[in-house]
């Protein structure tokens, strides 16, 4: 049987044609578009993981209670060996980097060394130097700069375009930091500023400046020191496995607060976070669910609405045929089963279809992507200029599924209409005929 319905569905366009572009256009728009919503989404953890938090952070409770404040006295001591632990205790395919988030104001002298501008300033300190580290593409800071270098020696830094516009400064010209230091005391120290970048988010473009790990060990006195340590996960691992992640390193820290660092503090109290927790994202996955749910939800209504019309038309069309079947001895029940097999053929060979046409849009946009850097330059979105999409198991599925099932769907209510014909008139019908 099934075979002779293939037959039909290639022999006969006119009932098959357009149930299969609906079914096309509907899946091809679901994977398209949840695609490229998962891409977005995605691009904006990923930039908040890779300029602030990290897909999982390591960091001392005191001082993320009062992060605010910048409190450098909270940091967490033995760098070294804490990196080492979080090696040998986390899984291999999280990579860590330790950095350390300080506050400072900057000063920026005239020609005759008396202050010309000065304003509070937040920065990051991450490994700029070692040529084994990932800091700089994982930021991409070659890509972010506007004018000037990267940093090749100590004591270099670099200023967002729009903070270094706000202070006057010029390329080569040297600043003074005046922050705390790990003790409690006043750190002071120059910086010779050697790139202006662009991070994309407007909010960091004004105060956000990067300097490099050491130096600023050295300049706020936090020998083997660091604030925070950021695990950073592949892009193929989703936003929904980063908990399990976080619950397998959280149940092994309770070793590491047993037995502690000699250097540590009576009260240090090391706490492992995801990026979810932080910067309100987990309200903004909730949103995100529900908004995929609700337009996967009304794009599989609008199917089963249109291929139930469809599927009324094509019965109109098959009178006669549908009408034969019956005289002939044919159940309704049997024939409505019928009608579902065709359908569900449809539905599978749209489904292909609208997956491979959706599929590759968004593989085009995830590969190329789409430059909205002029539309989020006045927001504080910590997302990538270029919009991209993500090809995810899940986008095919939320667009197979629902395009299978509308197909059906719609073909069983039309069927309805099947079980108001009587044999009685068909052969009238069929005399008439």
């Amino acid at each position: 049987m099934i075979r002779w319905i293939l037959q039909g569905i290639l022999r006969d366009k006119n009932r098959s044609l357009f149930p299969f572009l609906v079914v096309t256009a509907g899946v091809a728009l679901v994977v398209f578009t949840v695609g490229f919503m998962e891409g977005i989404f995605m691009g904006m953890i990923d930039s908040t993981a890779n300029l602030d938090t990290g897909h999982l952070r390591l960091v001392n409770k005191p001082f993320y209670d009062e992060e605010h404040l910048n409190p450098m006295d909270r940091a967490l001591t033995s760098q070294n060996e804490i990196h080492q632990w979080l090696i040998e205790n986390s899984d291999p395919i999280i990579k860590w980097a330790p950095r350390i988030r300080w506050g400072a104001i900057a000063d920026v002298p005239d020609e005759n060394g008396e202050t010309k501008s000065q304003t509070p300033i937040i920065g990051m300190a991450l490994d700029l130097l070692s040529p084994d580290s990932r800091e700089v593409d994982r930021l991409d800071l070659k890509g972010a700069l506007v004018r000037g270098r990267l940093p090749h020696g100590p004591k270099e830094i670099l200023l967002g375009y729009e903070l270094a516009r706000s202070l006057d400064v010029e390329l080569d010209q040297t600043i003074t930091l005046l922050g705390q230091t790990f003790d409690g005391g006043l750190a002071t120290d120059n910086y010779k500023v050697v790139g202006l970048i662009r991070f994309g988010v407007f909010a960091m473009d004004k105060k956000m400046a990067l300097i490099d790990l050491a130096d600023a060990q050295d300049s706020f006195y936090m020998e083997d020191t660091v604030t925070d340590f950021l695990g950073f996960l592949p892009s193929h691992v989703s936003y929904k496995e980063y908990k399990n992640f976080k619950i397998e390193l959280q149940s092994r820290l309770n070793d590491l607060r047993l037995h502690p660092p000699k250097d540590w503090a009576k009260d240090d109290f090391p706490i492992v976070l995801s990026v979810l927790e932080q910067r309100n994202l987990d309200n903004m996955v909730e949103v995100f669910e529900m908004v995929k749910k609700i337009f996967v939800g009304i794009i599989v209504l609008l199917m089963v609405l249109v291929l139930w019309n469809a599927g009324l038309l094509n019965g109109i069309h098959r009178y006669g045929e549908l009408g034969l079947l019956l005289a002939m001895g044919q159940t309704h029940w049997k024939l409505v089963w019928m009608l579902g097999v065709e359908a569900f053929s449809i539905g599978i060979l749209g489904s292909l279809a609208g997956s491979l046409i959706g599929g590759g849009g968004v593989y085009y946009l995830q590969e190329v992507g789409i430059n909205m850097g002029d539309t989020f330059a006045q927001t504080g979105i910590m997302m990538n200029d270029v919009m991209r999409g993500r090809v995810t198991a899940e986008s095919f599925l939320l667009g197979v599924g629902p395009g299978i099932m509308a197909s059906v769907l719609g073909s069983l209510f039309a069927s309805v209409a099947l079980f108001q014909r009587s044999e009685a008139n068909l052969f009238r019908e069929l005399e008439a005929g």
